[in-house]
């Protein structure tokens, strides 16, 4: 027994507990190759560790690479029809725009034809007040002067 154990049993504990905690003691307190032993567990567990997150790290990296490269093509995929449906959307607002723009000249066309027929009949009208008014003058004066 050690001097510890002699002072617990002077302190009141019995021999049976003394024995029981001693026991536990030599149990459970590990020794420098105890330590050593799972030190190199432990450095064993951390290299094979590293190497899994390695591996995983490179698989994720080729995973976002092969990713990079499919989302890559898709987008040039999709600027593809893109392109070719604001081609198509260019070429439908042209035809609209000569389809209009011929409209637009017909009813210009038409508009000047009937300005030229209303000018022709205004001038008429102005004919024939001036007729009108020459006759009225003329009336006037013979009224005024035949007395």
């Amino acid at each position: 027994m050690t001097n510890a154990a002699f002072k617990l049993e002077d302190s009141g504990f019995s021999r049976e507990q003394v024995d029981a905690l001693s026991e536990f003691m030599d149990g459970s307190v590990a020794t420098k190759a105890d330590i050593a032993e799972l030190s190199g567990e432990i450095k064993e567990v951390r290299s094979e560790l590293s190497g899994e997150i390695k591996e995983v790290r490179g698989e994720l990296k080729a995973q976002g690479e092969r990713l990079d490269g499919k989302i890559t093509a898709e987008i040039a995929g999709l600027n593809g029809k893109i392109t070719a449906e604001i081609a198509e959307l260019n070429g439908k607002i042209t035809a609209e725009i000569a389809e209009l723009s011929g409209e637009i000249k017909e009813v210009r066309g038409e508009l000047k034809a009937d300005i030229a027929g209303l000018n022709g009949r205004i001038n008429l009208v102005y004919w024939m007040l001036g007729v009108s008014v020459a006759g009225i003058v003329s009336l006037v004066i013979k009224a005024f002067t035949a007395s």
